[in-house]
């Protein structure tokens, strides 16, 4: 029997109530499954929860999450058991937080996929919330989304890199089309550029001729989201351990890491300098995905701008993580009865963060559903 969930635009579901107790089986912790290599004991007896003075945390899950949840009545409705609004990145422009995210929506189905057992029947696009404290965002409806027109409304915009740069904002995001989403010279690394972060003009994908996919940007940037130099030459992490530069943000090179520099961790979520005053020439990655038995959580890795490419040192153990005690973080609805929402349980993953008043203000996801907030205090 197929249990189907209909969306408000009448699209349905398209697992078994069976086929959905798997992935909720699938996407939890697992320390077989997901321990991505890490160690198994941390070397000195450490237990990983003493951070290093390059790392940034200890962070703390806000009172208030989730601060920002799908809108039942908009673009971003979420779908069912799937994702919601999340995989964001936070700039703050005139006194006020700009949270540029990404918004999940109901599609046709199309091109069936083994690992989510059925069709893809969802699209994102990109959208704009805005705060006066960070905490409490109000979605910018009358802008949003941004990029599902014309022609691309064939493709999803997911995952924001955002950096500004001389009065221009950077907009890097993922571009996907189901029908060919596996094709790198069509899908990957989407660039848009904006002066206020309402109006953007579309480039176009950012690697045309690429061979092997490129995705999951991460423009090394300082704490105030500007884009750095190094060498002359502006810096983006990708996925699959890649490295790419570009003299104007908008043309890129890329280039693979060598097999014996590369670091465990999974996907690139933030790339990060200029944030400690006793070492300045630290770079700061911030990668999410499988980590010492969580689907998806948040690792650091130290790099130095002497060598972008060759890891110093990272973190054993996640500085975040899901906590199956909270509901947004364990696939379930953050109101009461919290009925399962999402697939996703154990995935927190981030795409930005801001320093602000003494503190890293990092948004993260919260089961793929919810975007929440952790803090952490500026060190040294």
């Amino acid at each position: 029997m197929t249990d189907r969930v209909t969306s408000p635009n009448g699209l349905s579901g398209q697992l078994s109530a069976e086929q959905k107790e798997v992935q909720r089986n699938r996407f939890r912790y697992d320390a077989d499954r997901y321990w991505g290599g890490f160690p198994k004991t941390v070397p000195g007896g450490k237990d990983g929860n003493v951070l290093p003075a390059w790392a940034i945390g200890p962070f703390t899950k806000h009172p208030a999450n989730p601060v920002l949840s799908p809108s039942p009545d908009g673009w971003d409705v979420g779908v069912g058991n799937g994702g919601g609004v999340h995989n964001g990145s936070v700039i703050r422009r005139n006194g006020k937080f700009h949270y540029v995210y990404r918004g999940w929506m109901p599609h046709p189905p199309a091109v069936y996929d083994e690992w989510l057992c059925g069709y893809f029947d969802w699209v994102c696009d990109i959208g704009l919330a805005v705060s006066d404290d960070g905490i409490h965002f109000g979605k910018d409806n009358a802008h949003s989304p941004f990029f599902r027109t014309g022609d691309d409304k064939r493709f999803s915009f997911e995952d924001v890199n955002l950096v500004e740069h001389d009065g221009v904002y950077y907009l890097f995001c993922n571009r996907w089309e189901w029908e060919r989403f596996k094709d790198p010279s069509w899908n990957g690394v989407h660039l848009a550029t904006s002066t206020d972060l309402m109006h953007w003009k579309k480039v176009g994908l950012v690697f045309p001729g690429a061979k092997t996919m490129h995705r999951n940007a991460c423009v090394l940037q300082n704490p105030q989201n500007q884009a750095v130099r190094i060498n002359g030459k502006f810096v983006m992490y990708l996925n699959y351990h890649m490295i790419a530069y570009s003299s104007d943000l908008v043309h890129w090179e890329s280039e693979q890491i060598p097999e014996s520099r590369q670091w465990p961790g999974g996907e690139g979520c933030v790339a990060l300098c200029d944030y400690r005053d006793e070492d300045p020439d630290a770079v700061l990655l911030f990668t999410g995905g499988h980590h010492s038995g969580h689907f998806y959580a948040i690792g650091e890795v130290l790099f130095s701008k002497k060598d972008l490419t060759q890891p110093i040192e990272w973190l054993p153990r996640p500085v975040l993580s899901a906590d199956p005690a909270i509901p947004w973080e364990d696939g379930r609805d953050a109101l009461h009865p919290h009925k399962p929402v999402s697939y996703f349980r154990d995935t927190v993953f981030l795409t930005g963060l801001t320093r602000h008043d003494g503190q890293w203000w990092a948004y993260y996801g919260g089961s793929e559903r919810y975007s929440c907030l952790a803090q952490a205090p500026v060190r040294g």
